[in-house]
């Protein structure tokens, strides 16, 4: 009979990810039978074990520093920079051999549940490292007793050296990331026929897949997550959204790469402009042999463009430029005619910005100072509607440039349903 095995990677404060993960999977209905996780990842295991997705969330939405460390230990705060952050844990190494995890213990007691984790149908492993003994050590549920749990669950999650080593009967124990971080051939031992893996891409070990029949699904952060070291309740948020929001992606329910968008969305918008896109570009272009625009149109995106050729991902790629560049939150779900508003909304609100300021400055090699990428779009978007493109430029901001001609024909008149 087959088995699904959810494997849960280390990656510190990106955990959050995680229980997206398994938010999407439980709206999904799809049915875990087993669950492994190395360091973080063992203790969401945890959660998903004992099927307490409210517990998880509430832990990772209210998570701050001070649920982690002692704050006289510990006196960074989540605003500040990331080098300060590190600092304060070089500190913690240097000056106690790493900080102290026992905060760690009060989040276990207050969340473990020992009838549901012990009764679930769920089974659960683990991994550590004897830091004493210098050798993995791998937990299954049928290893694991209401005394040993805590232990090792917490062994998992030290990771040295920001933490220091956890001491299980005198023996010193650290991250299970140094043997494991993503323990799919654990799952495999425990049964697992098909595998969906959750892997956070922070440092540690991973071993290859011993079993190449088994079916391995891998999902991973499209987005950036924020530091596996940084506790931030806002961060947390986000991380949680990213996780449901990939997912859903990979099983075909919502749409988009980097920013999301509901089911069938980013077709039909690809149906209703692409047309009117492509010719308003061929317009602005007619009757010019401008050695400039010869390089540009070696360029795959407007080679294609010419060519009648615009594949979907491009263009959808440019919509998701268009989100980058007016600071769109990319951990929301859009409907993409609330999002293209957006877009026109954000572009009237942007300071224009004058030719000669950027030719000053492109001639004085001064082109950071005027990176606000909003004014280059809106620079651009000001010209099409005159007809009036200084090619020159396009080079230099081509992205820029596209966006402003999307933004152009998704307020045209011209382009209707």
């Amino acid at each position: 009979m087959a088995k699904l095995g959810l494997v849960l990677s280390g990656g510190g404060a990106k955990g959050a990810y995680e229980i997206g993960v398994y938010l999407a999977l439980k709206k999904l209905h799809i049915k875990i039978d087993i669950v492994t996780g190395t360091s973080i990842g063992a203790i969401n295991g945890m959660f998903v074990t004992q099927k307490d997705l409210r517990g998880a969330l509430k832990l990772w939405k209210n998570i701050s520093f001070k649920t982690i460390y002692d704050e006289e230990e510990f006196l960074a705060k989540e605003d500040e920079k990331l080098s300060k952050i590190y600092m304060q844990y070089a500190k913690g190494f240097i000056n106690e051999g790493g900080l102290d995890i026992y905060k760690m213990k009060d989040i276990f007691d207050k969340y473990f549940k020992p009838h549901k984790f012990f009764s679930s149908n769920i089974d659960y492993g683990l991994v550590t490292y004897n830091f004493s003994k210098n050798k993995p050590v791998l937990k299954t549920k049928k290893d694991l007793t209401k005394d040993n749990i805590k232990d090792y669950i917490l062994a998992s999650a030290s990771c040295y050296p920001a933490f220091k080593p956890y001491l299980i009967d005198n023996e010193m124990f650290i991250d299970g990331g140094y043997y494991d971080n993503l323990p799919i051939n654990l799952a495999i031992d425990l049964g697992a026929t098909e595998i969906i893996a959750v892997d956070l891409r922070a440092i540690g070990f991973k071993k290859n897949v011993k079993d190449k029949t088994v079916d391995i699904t891998y999902i991973a952060p499209r987005n950036k997550i924020g530091s596996f070291l940084v506790f931030d309740k806002n961060q947390a948020k986000k991380s949680i959204k990213f996780g449901y929001n990939d997912t859903m992606k990979l099983f075909n329910i919502l749409d988009g790469n980097k920013f999301t968008f509901k089911k069938y969305n980013l077709i039909k918008n690809y149906n209703k402009y692409i047309d009117s896109y492509e010719k308003t570009l061929k317009d602005l272009f007619k009757n010019t042999d401008n050695k400039i625009l010869t390089k540009l149109f070696e360029t795959e995106m407007f080679k294609g463009i010419l060519n009648n050729k615009t594949l979907y991902n491009n263009f959808n790629n440019l919509i998701e430029e268009a989100g980058r560049i007016f600071n769109f939150d990319e951990a929301n779900i859009y409907n993409i005619k609330s999002y293209n508003k957006g877009l026109q909304n954000a572009l009237s609100n942007t300071e224009t910005i004058e030719l000669d300021k950027i030719a000053h400055k492109i001639k004085n090699k001064k082109i950071e100072d005027i990176i606000d990428r909003r004014k280059i779009v809106k620079y651009f978007y000001n010209q099409i509607e005159k007809d009036k493109v200084q090619y020159k430029y396009i080079l230099l901001f081509t992205n820029e440039f596209l966006v402003a001609l999307y933004i152009y024909i998704i307020k045209s008149p011209r382009s209707i349903y």
